[in-house]
């Protein structure tokens, strides 16, 4: 007999509330409908003790559906759920361990959850009520090392305290020092991101005592007082620093390139809330690079190149559906394949407005060295003839980018080449002695400009760019690669600023940083807001013919966006087949809920359309386009502190619109082996207002649910290894009227996954004995209303309009998932009726109640 236990708060994590509060457990047990026994024959307990304490066990009861009700919203077929509570004062203990046991009855034997699902035991931390709001610096770390300059810095996070650390970093040519941040007091749980590998930037979580096995950047933890601290290290382009653990302490690590003494530069910020208290850091941290950068070169700098980046339409760079050639076309690229690729996209109804050209279309010689900038003999009329194909044959593709090496290509300057003759290129070290020849830091500015220029194919100033209007700029830690400090301060420099200023003159902006998740990088280029936002890369690749590796995959994007969301770009989650066994939805799951750019990489005649079409809708500036419903914000996790391959279930949330705007929750099972369950409740939304009421929409089965309060609207959710649910969370409006209320709210383009961001807007008014129930979307797909009443109407008694044209009767049918949902096909009947929204970018569909 199949039964598996669900609890909240899960096993495994850590919950914050009030001391004297009494601690709510639910549980769910979910059974396979063969079992006989009813709610009350399953007996459920919660063992439960403080940490020197001594244990003990309290009963939970069936919860009956006139007081609280949690909804089954899982997928696993021939099973029924039966749900318990228990409320558990706090006795006066500061910290409750916990875990869960359950058997089928009194002679059954008891099965612990912890030996099913391997899960750690679980915390309820009781805030004080004597926690001061604000704290020094003396509460966070003892041992702090006498020579660090500890700083309170003006927080620009209500309930946030940060503070700047600094202290002296010593030239030791090409070596590093270290210096003491001190022993973080309380601490119960942490997370952080650390460097991989040179490129690449990920997470590792822990428990008590702070240990980690690589450097990092970003360190949060959670104390034992219900408060959250976070330590980011602060980089700049002459000295590099990360963190790093010592027997428990915290340690600054710093590398100083120059020739004078430099500093370890740190921010330290403490608050109640890990998302806000991480923000505070940044915004301190952004606040000081920006002094440290404020030279008059660099003012002057910006003020020249910013004053010629061509403003840019972003709706076109960000949200059309992509396609790369990496994996789709391999290392043998032509002109006839791309070409052949995108007539393929287009026969099977896939319509991209971004081509990414990936690796393999330069000129190099036969150690992978960069020759000349025009394409290799594999494109024997150029470049600019290709482009200008794609042009002529595609014209839904609006932007092509190619890519290109931040020095050229992997192993730099071919000696002797066109480039090397053209331009002042000198021979340094790196990896550990090995000759790499590169453009002079003199000279590399002229040298993307007149790249830059090239791939635009301009005949001149006056004409319109027929060519490449974007580039992905690859090997970009390779700037931190060389084995002398002096090369690498000068080149790092030289480098980055010629990249950014010639993409904003040439490209206004429309780059992807790749491999570029380097201090300096951060700091330097992606960290100030001083023009239009870029897209970088946000991990390393993922290896489809490996399991595991999807699942890392999106634990590790979901965890590092909570550095890059505050940068002055957009998370790329990398490129990927739609036609993946098994992974397809995964992958396009975590692309809708990340609020970066989607792109596939197909080959030719391997397209799952299904997913193609949940990850888009069709523009309404025309019919062979998609764009993609991106939303409004960056994703975050909703808590940082789980690990991956642990059974507590990824949840990823982000939201979209303003006031009364849609929140988006998608979940993942990161387990590579085990079923994992949780119950997830509104409070895992995004930007949820008290006292609203709201309506939770679960993707995969098409289900609504709803409360009688905030508090009770909960989700039972099971997923299998490589599982993954996508929800939306709307508010709803009542409308009053002689025969009773009706219930009001819309879902958006339901045939999308993030389909609730299509939404510009939304009413419902009453108007002369009918309600008007009015939607403005900014794409087009199956528009899902929620109407209370629904089930007591025909749909032939509702008059629906697009445009103030009648929708025909065809285009609208209840939903065969929910009875309380109204479906119109908004894409058949703006096909059918000819629709032209003109200038506009928006339509209006109307739904009138008699």
């Amino acid at each position: 007999m199949y039964i598996r236990a669900t609890i909240s708060p899960a096993l495994g994590s850590s919950v914050v509330i009030n001391e004297g509060e009494i601690a709510r457990f639910l549980v769910t047990l979910i059974v396979s409908n063969e079992s006989s026994l009813q709610a009350n024959d399953y007996q459920v307990e919660l063992w439960h003790g403080s940490r020197n304490g001594q244990w003990k066990s309290s009963a939970f009861s069936p919860v009956s559906d006139s007081t609280l009700m949690i909804h089954d919203a899982s997928t696993i077929k021939g099973t029924r759920t039966h749900a318990y509570s228990l409320y558990l004062p706090s006795n006066g203990v500061h910290r409750l361990d916990f875990t869960l046991r359950y058997r089928a009855g009194s002679k059954s034997p008891w099965i612990w959850s912890k030996d099913q699902t391997h899960a750690a035991d679980g915390q309820i931390i009781y805030k004080p009520k004597s926690l001061l709001e604000s704290i020094g610096f003396e509460a966070l770390f003892s041992g702090v090392d006498t020579s660090v300059i500890v700083k309170t810095e003006a927080s620009q996070v209500t309930g946030v305290d940060t503070f700047s650390l600094l202290s002296s970093a010593p030239v030791l040519r090409n070596q590093w020092s270290s210096v003491v941040v001190g022993q973080p007091l309380l601490l119960q749980k942490f997370y952080s991101l650390v460097k991989l590998s040179s490129p690449w930037m990920g997470p590792r979580q822990g428990g008590s005592t702070f240990v980690i096995d690589k450097d990092a950047l970003l360190l949060g933890y959670l104390r034992s007082d219900g408060r959250h601290v976070v330590v980011l290290s602060v980089s700049g382009i002459n000295c590099t620093s990360y963190i790093r653990s010592g027997n428990g302490r915290v340690l600054l690590k710093s590398r100083n390139d120059t020739d004078e003494t430099q500093a370890h530069r740190a921010i330290v910020a403490t608050g109640l809330d890990w998302q806000r208290t991480v923000d505070a850091a940044f915004y301190a941290a952004r606040d000081i690079s920006t002094r440290k950068e404020s030279s008059p070169r660099a003012a002057v700098l910006h003020r020249t190149r910013l004053a010629e980046a061509t403003p840019a339409w972003h709706e076109t760079w960000y949200d059309g559906l992509g396609f790369c050639t990496w994996n789709s076309l391999g290392r043998e690229l032509t002109e006839d394949r791309i070409l052949n690729a995108l007539q393929d996209l287009e026969n099977s109804g896939v319509y991209i407005t971004t081509l990414i050209i990936d690796d393999n279309w330069q000129s190099l010689d036969n150690n992978r060295r960069w020759d000349k900038f025009e394409a290799n003999a594999n494109f024997p009329q150029g470049l600019s003839h290709l482009t200008s194909e794609i042009r002529r044959r595609f014209p839904n593709v609006k932007h092509i980018a190619v890519w290109h090496s931040i020095i050229g290509y992997w192993e730099g300057i071919a000696p002797g080449g066109w480039i090397d003759q053209n331009y002042k290129c000198k021979t340094v070290k790196w990896h550990g002695g090995w000759d790499v020849r590169v453009v002079d830091p003199s000279d590399i500015n002229r040298l993307y400009n007149d790249f830059y220029n090239y791939l635009k194919a301009k005949m001149n100033r006056f004409l319109t760019d027929s060519g490449v209007d974007s580039v992905k700029c690859d090997v970009q830690a390779s700037l931190d690669e060389f084995d002398e400090a002096a090369d690498r301060q000068s080149l790092g420099y030289a480098y980055q600023n010629a990249f950014k200023v010639n993409s904003l003159s040439h490209f206004a902006g429309r780059v992807i940083y790749c491999m570029a998740m380097q201090p300096a990088i951060f700091f330097h280029s992606l960290l100030p807001q001083t023009s239009p936002r870029t897209l970088v890369r946000n991990s390393d690749d993922f290896f489809p013919d490996i399991p595991s590796s999807h699942l890392w995959h999106v634990f590790c994007n979901a965890m590092n966006n909570i550095f890059t969301s505050h940068l002055n770009s957009l998370p790329d989650w990398d490129m990927f087949q739609s036609s993946l066994p098994q992974y397809a939805g995964l992958h396009a799951a975590g692309r809708c809920i990340s609020g970066g750019p989607i792109y596939i990489t197909d080959s030719p005649g391997k397209h799952d359309l299904s997913i193609i079409r949940q990850m888009t809708a069709l523009s309404t500036q025309g019919s062979k386009r998609f764009v993609i419903l991106r939303p409004s914000r960056i994703s975050l996790p909703v808590d940082p502190y789980i690990s991956y391959n642990q059974t507590t279930l990824l949840k990823v949330a982000n939201y979209f619109g303003g006031y009364r705007g849609s929140s988006l929750l998608a979940i993942f099972n990161v387990s590579e082996t085990l079923e994992s369950s949780s119950i997830v409740s509104l409070n895992d939304f995004q930007a949820i207002i008290e006292d609203m009421k709201y309506i939770v929409r679960c993707h995969s089965t098409g289900r609504v649910y709803n409360g009688t309060s905030q508090d009770d609207l909960l989700m039972s959710v099971s997923l299998p290894v490589a599982g993954w649910e996508f929800m939306s969370s709307v508010t709803t409006k009542t409308i009053s009227r002689d025969e009773g209320s009706v219930e009001l709210g819309t879902f958006g383009l339901i045939s999308s996954l993030a389909g609730a961001a299509a939404v510009v807007s939304w009413n419902a008014y009453k108007e002369t004995g009918r309600i008007v129930f009015s939607v403005n979307l900014k794409a087009v797909g199956t528009l899902g209303m929620y109407v209370s009443d629904l089930p007591s109407r025909s749909v032939g008694e509702l008059f629906v309009t697009i445009e103030e044209q009648p929708v025909p009767v065809s285009s609208v049918r209840k939903s065969g998932q929910d009875a309380k949902v109204l479906e119109i096909d908004v894409a058949t009947a703006w096909k059918e009726l000819g629709i032209s929204t003109g200038f506009s970018n928006e339509v209006v569909i109307k739904v009138y109640l008699e």
